[in-house]
């Protein structure tokens, strides 16, 4: 997959920190309104849902318009009930995705919101794994990582919260928790014919081949600018970040709206 062009608007932020000089990573998205920029970025963000091909082939079985079929089966709308939030939870998990992916050099399998159920349902399980194999060819070793990543969306709030609850759920995750969604993943990327399956199948054994794995909070929320020192009240001890711990935080201006645009732009 190569990166779209929006990539080049995340600009690093390396000074920010919690109160209590717990540091975070955190990125400004330094947005401008370019047409041809954000019709690529939906299209990215389309093929999420519904590969080229099998776009072609559901207007062939369905004879909808692609605006028709898109809209009825596969793009979150928000005048729709939970559409408004489907759209806030998918376009904050792809962009973190596409962070991890293009900006922090992780490989991030794009199977979660292929063919579900209901376009306005979110999967269930952990909301992003990234992994990054330490040798080339890939080859288990000791030092490949997988992140388990823990998203919370603010796209229409300037406040601090969905940080503190992006690192309290990433808390919760727990072996069993792991397993499924590594399973789920590795069956889905199966069935739609993608290698990562065989390189997501790796990390599935931990007891023969070990590996690093580092638990993430990320969040993302409408807040053009953002101190140096984050004050919420709540501290790097009390969110008890411990050493294979990591936050980020994506923030920019009227993000909800631009979601709304990018989404528009999908089924076009």
């Amino acid at each position: 997959m190569n990166p779209p062009k929006y990539i080049n608007w995340f600009v690093k932020e390396s000074t920010v920190t919690l109160e209590d000089g717990v540091p975070i990573s955190c990125y400004r998205l330094d947005y401008k309104v370019e047409d041809d920029v954000y019709c690529e970025w939906a299209l990215h963000v389309r093929q999420h849902y519904e590969s080229d091909a099998e776009l072609e082939e559901s207007l062939a079985v369905t004879g909808m318009t692609v605006e028709e079929y898109l809209r009825t089966h596969v793009i979150p709308q928000k005048h729709e009930p939970f559409g408004p939030t489907a759209r806030s939870n998918d376009f904050t998990e792809i962009m973190v995705s596409d962070l991890l992916e293009f900006v922090e050099g992780y490989t991030v399998p794009r199977c979660k919101q292929r063919n579900r159920s209901g376009k306005n349902q979110s999967e269930h399980g952990t909301d992003i794994l990234a992994y990054k194999y330490a040798k080339s060819p890939k080859t288990p070793d000791v030092k490949d990582e997988l992140l388990a990543v823990e998203v919370k969306a603010g796209l229409s709030s300037d406040k601090y919260e969905p940080i503190s609850d992006a690192v309290a759920d990433s808390h919760t995750y727990d072996e069993v928790r792991h397993a499924l969604t590594l399973n789920y993943y590795r069956k889905k990327l199966r069935n739609i014919n993608n290698k990562q399956a065989n390189e997501i199948a790796r990390f599935q054994q931990k007891s023969e081949h070990d590996y690093i794995i580092s638990y993430i909070g990320a969040a993302i929320i409408a807040r053009d600018q953002i101190s140096n020192n984050i004050v919420m009240g709540i501290t790097g001890d009390d969110l008890e970040l411990r050493q294979d711990n990591k936050v980020f935080l994506i923030h920019g201006k009227k993000l909800m709206t631009l979601a709304n645009d990018i989404f528009e732009r999908c089924v076009k």
